[in-house]
């Protein structure tokens, strides 16, 4: 499935047609490049995915790929067929064109078994759809350890989420992790810090999960990649949420904190 972004060209000698000043009404893309200029590739905001029937459904969504910035503005409805095997959803570029009036960005949306990506192409997204089986939603996850659950659930751990010199891992990732170690009575000060950080912040990026992962446990892989980020921060959410060491209570105050 084939998805194309226009941009409105103004020359001198042509005529101003109506259609360019809504493209301008609806999108400014000098906007983004000022906002998110300090960014790397990938996912900006959206791009939700769901099950519908025989179709994959993918919300709207901003992408950032080198310069530029590619808004869908409207879901996509793809026929889906790949039961009993791994999905990725992938938005790739596919290149771009002109006319005298308007310039095409083209991207193409597809469904097809996991393998490496290349260049301008972006997962959003895999599953394991079992036949008749429904695909989980984001929105319907019980907590940080449902995130990559085998079967019929969104495992969104690979998407590339955009933020300051790279990428991370999507905000709601991280918001779950947060959510779970704030309520936990096993977490460290380290810990709820960067928990408030993870429920807070609009991305957390990937050096201060790496640098608090380097720093909570030294014996932990903090990777560069999403999985071995997350691998670090799923042992760690075991150990706090689920067993293991208690906070410890400072000496003399019998837990209580003491303030000078």
């Amino acid at each position: 499935m084939e998805v194309n972004q226009v941009f409105p060209l103004f020359e001198e000698g042509r005529i101003l047609k109506r259609d360019s000043l809504d493209f301008i009404r609806d999108y400014a893309p000098d906007f983004f490049s000022l906002l998110f200029r300090e960014y790397g590739n990938g996912v900006i905001a959206g791009f939700p995915i769901h099950g519908a029937g025989r179709e994959i459904v993918v919300g709207p969504g901003i992408l950032k790929h080198g310069s530029s910035f590619f808004c869908m503005k409207e879901e996509a409805r793809l026929d889906f067929s790949l039961y009993g095997q791994t999905v990725q959803a992938v938005l790739g570029k596919l290149g771009s064109s002109a006319s005298p009036d308007f310039r095409t960005e083209r991207y193409r949306l597809s469904l097809e078994p996991v393998r490496p990506l290349e260049d301008g192409e972006y997962e959003l997204g895999r599953f394991f759809l079992e036949q008749g089986a429904r695909l989980r939603a984001c929105q319907e996850y019980s907590d940080f350890n449902d995130l990559t659950t085998g079967f019929n659930t969104l495992n969104p751990v690979y998407i590339p989420f955009a933020c300051q010199g790279g990428s991370t891992l999507a905000p709601f990732i991280l918001r779950l992790y947060g959510k779970g170690v704030l309520s936990s009575p096993k977490a460290e000060p380290l810990d709820l810090c960067f928990g408030v950080a993870c429920l807070n912040s609009p991305c957390v990026p990937a050096e201060l999960i790496r640098n608090y992962l380097s720093a909570r446990d030294q014996a932990i892989n903090a990777g560069l990649g999403n999985l071995h980020m997350y691998q670090g921060l799923q042992r760690l959410y075991a150990r706090l949420v689920s067993g293991g060491e208690r906070r410890p209570k400072a000496r003399g105050t019998g837990g209580k904190t003491m303030i000078d």
